[in-house]
């Protein structure tokens, strides 16, 4: 039996069956595409494609001998050595039929309407939502209730007494909060969010449904919504947000005279004089907490300031046969917010327990030779410093992350240079360190403290090494 699928499979189901592009925090659980099935999806195909040893790096051993026992009923044995408790598991393992478990996010196929509507929401009320004295802001960004972070397809809001900007989400129900709906993910917009949305006060909440062509208006009346219509004009116009106005069947109606440079959907019936945007406070943000999940063989709960920090942006790509949420440093703590999720008793259920061998004995290896990898790592880190100073005439060039730590390298090591000096063109500095050995990543920081994260601010005051 294959321990991983192939490359065209893993892009089929990638393209075909992954969850709708949204990363929210619900009761301490990172929720993808409107469900813990899309979460769960979304694991699976991220440890399909980067194999185990992507989440093996994540935490102990120890933890990971565990869970793998507990996930399989295994007997645990009681020895000292790693590699003498692996053999003995793997001769448990003969007996052990591994059935993968159909896991159904949604219909992908269907997902352009929606995407259509989003965009044509999106640009529409960027250009109107000063004039109505409020701001919208679309996907990804994220909307604090309590201590859930969620991701409106759109939100209207004013920062006047309801809610607070903050530079990556908004704390407290928006004015206005508008969701589409999509095939297989309708169940969390219907009852999971119109249930949070109403105990915490969001005045009006609009879901569409492009497949039937409605939208359903629900206004918050004494703490309850309640289901409105559009006017006799076909306008609908909410409550909370005076002199803005929405064409219900706009969305729907093809015009041949129709001006893409004009708004579609809403209107300004009362422009509001004056209006001055709101200033975002500082909060937390992305990278402002240092890296370390805690990952058990049980769910743990995600904070929602972790959430904020490790959360990148909900953009799913497939490359080179691997999912990439963002970044590589987003899939990896997307990975560790999953795996924090589930608990690692959960996790080793997506892959033949085969697969979880093989990954802790290559882990076991690196270990082994971690002196001898990090020696060749380190003349790397020479040659490219050589390169840059050539080509750029750079000065002070030093090392961070893991190569400069007492702990082995891992599946996210990479090589981490950072420099002091502002040069023209410095995005030809990624040009002359790609060639220099495809099997590595090389990352180059310039030292400016406001855009780096904690994790990187961390190993450059502790950590460095000059070069």
């Amino acid at each position: 039996m294959a321990l991983y699928p192939p490359t065209s499979e893993l892009f089929d189901n990638w393209i075909n069956n992954k969850p709708e592009s949204k990363l929210e925090l619900i009761d301490g659980q990172l929720v993808v595409g409107n469900s813990l099935i899309g979460s769960q999806l979304l694991l699976r195909q991220i440890l399909q494609g980067r194999r185990a040893e992507a989440a093996i790096a994540l935490a102990p051993t120890e933890s990971w001998l565990q869970a793998l026992a507990a996930g399989y009923g295994l007997t645990l044995p009681k020895l000292d050595s790693p590699l003498e408790i692996l053999n003995l598991l793997e001769q448990q393992i003969v007996d052990v039929e591994f059935i993968a478990e159909d896991l159904q996010a949604g219909r992908a196929e269907k997902t352009w309407t929606h995407h259509r509507i989003q965009q044509q929401l999106s640009v529409d009320s960027f250009r109107l939502a000063n004039q109505a004295g409020c701001e919208s802001l679309g996907r990804d960004f994220v909307m604090r209730l309590g201590d859930d972070g969620f991701t409106p397809d759109l939100i209207f809001y004013k920062s006047q007494g309801l809610n607070q900007l903050f530079s990556y989400f908004l704390s407290g129900p928006a004015e206005l909060v508008i969701e589409i709906l999509m095939p297989g993910h309708e169940a969390a917009d219907r009852s999971t969010k119109f249930e949070a949305y109403q105990a915490a006060g969001v005045p009006e909440y609009w879901l569409i449904e492009p497949e039937s062509q409605q939208i359903e208006f629900y206004r918050l009346i004494e703490g309850r919504y309640q289901r409105h219509q559009p006017d006799s004009d076909g306008y609908y116009r909410p409550s909370s947000i005076p002199g803005l106005a929405f064409r219900a069947d706009a969305l729907w109606q093809e015009d041949e005279d129709y001006n893409p440079l004009e708004p579609k959907t809403f209107k300004i019936e009362q422009p509001v004089e004056g209006f001055q945007q709101v200033h975002a406070e500082e909060g937390p943000q992305w990278g402002s907490l240092l890296f370390i999940p805690n990952i058990q063989p049980s769910p743990m709960p995600i904070a929602f300031e972790e959430y904020i920090s490790w959360c990148p942006r909900a953009k799913f790509e497939f490359i080179e046969g691997k999912p990439l949420i963002g970044s590589t440093p987003g899939t990896r703590n997307v990975l560790a917010m999953l795996l924090m999720t589930f608990g690692l008793e959960s996790a080793v259920k997506l892959l033949p327990p085969q697969a979880w061998i093989e990954g802790l004995r290559q882990r076991l290896e690196w270990e082994q030779k971690d002196a001898e990898r990090k020696t060749e790592w380190w003349q790397l880190a020479h040659q490219a410093a050589e390169r840059l100073r050539t080509h750029f005439n750079l000065g002070r060039l030093g090392v961070i992350g893991d190569l400069t730590m007492p702990q082995p390298l891992n599946y996210w090591s990479d090589i981490t240079l950072v420099h002091w000096e502002n040069f023209d063109e410095s995005w030809k500095a990624f040009d002359v360190l790609r060639d220099l050995d495809p099997d590595y990543r090389i990352d180059l920081l310039r030292f400016q403290p406001e855009w780096l994260t904690a994790d990187q601010l961390w190993h450059i005051e502790r950590h460095l090494v000059e070069l």
